[in-house]
């Protein structure tokens, strides 16, 4: 609870002391996403530390939230929701809505965090729209530090989609440039592909069968029709793209 309740008879504010402590309600719906594991959850919401996220998980335990869950076999830790946390699904749902609804663009594309974004993408990408073999992508971000600006994707048929910090030595099969805020804004509906694509905020290099089924393998936010169009004024020109940059490779 927190640490000085409100001293009010009213639920609302009961629950608001149990679900308002910081990164109870981000770590809800990283679950919500299927998330299980300490380590994933730390790479869901990177900026959370380990004794904090801990502390949280102990604490959303105890107040039957979620249930810790261990293999014997293999040791490993999953964290489950409970019915009481699952309860809460419907009401994740709605501020999800009312946010994308009520807050502008600039305010919810403000955070420019290329790993936090590319753990986000690599749930979004729709494995059955992509050809039956090993698709390797790499992600540049012309926003971000020097260090952490290039990203890679592997997606191989039947398995989860690997995130990779560091070059996985594979041959790549699109490279995909863009601004961090501009693909964000386009996996929430924020921003439309199609106008990304035509005015270069988002551009595609590589095999034809991936760049011109983008919009059938990368799935959008389920709070993407809830948004409103970002205006294009709302952030500063994109240096180097003034055209349509779909290019093809051979």
């Amino acid at each position: 609870m927190s640490e000085k309740p409100y001293g009010l008879f009213c639920p609302i504010s009961k629950a608001c002391e149990i679900l308002e402590r910081r990164w109870t309600m981000p770590i809800l719906a990283e679950m919500s996403c299927g998330t299980t594991r300490f380590n994933d959850l730390r790479r869901g919401m990177p900026r959370i530390s380990p004794t904090v996220l801990s502390k949280r998980l102990k604490e959303m335990e105890d107040q039957g939230l979620i249930e810790r869950v261990i293999d014997k076999g293999s040791g490993t830790v999953d964290y489950m929701r409970t019915p009481r946390a699952l309860e809460l699904h419907p009401i994740l749902v709605a501020l999800g809505h009312w946010a994308q609804r009520n807050i502008d663009a600039e305010a919810a594309l403000c955070d420019r965090d290329a790993p936090t974004l590319m753990w986000l993408l690599r749930r979004k990408v729709n494995t059955d729209e992509l050809p039956a073999t090993r698709v390797v992508m790499r992600f540049h971000f012309t926003d971000a530090p020097k260090k952490k600006n290039n990203y890679w994707l592997i997606a191989k048929p039947g398995l989860a989609v690997d995130l990779c910090l560091s070059d996985p030595g594979f041959d790549v099969d699109l490279f995909v440039d863009s601004e961090i805020p501009i693909l964000t804004g386009i996996l929430f509906g924020r921003y439309s592909l199609p106008l990304e694509l035509e005015r270069g905020g988002l551009k595609l290099v590589g095999a034809p069968r991936l760049s011109r089924t983008i919009n059938k393998w990368l799935s959008l936010s389920y709070f993407a029709p809830s948004a409103s169009l970002a205006r294009m004024d709302e952030f500063a020109p994109i240096s180097g793209f003034s055209e349509l940059r779909v290019i093809d490779g051979k």
